[in-house]
């Protein structure tokens, strides 16, 4: 996804988030919850997705949603995905 959307994360990190899949740092590292690899993997491109736009847009405005929406365009059906069974995962 890197490729596609034309950013480059300088680094990433797996760690505890507490109740967040992942973050984005002002210095463009991507930190994921390590327990974003117990999601499918369907779910975990749509997380890597997500933040990689953030390194674009730092909300979630428009255009941030448009960004996403040009390389995935079923983020919808991923993030009400996530949003339904992810409590379920234990986040």
């Amino acid at each position: 996804y890197q490729r596609k959307m034309g950013v480059a994360a300088t680094d990433v990190r797996v760690m505890e988030l507490q109740h967040r899949w992942a973050s984005c740092s002002a210095d463009g590292t991507l930190n994921f919850h390590w327990k974003c690899m117990m999601a499918p993997l369907r779910m975990l491109d749509y997380i890597v997705a997500h933040e990689l736009a953030h390194l674009i847009h730092k909300h979630h405005t428009d255009a941030f949603w448009n960004t996403l929406d040009k390389v995935m365009p079923d983020y919808r059906e991923r993030k009400e995905w996530l949003r339904v069974n992810g409590a379920g995962m234990d986040l």
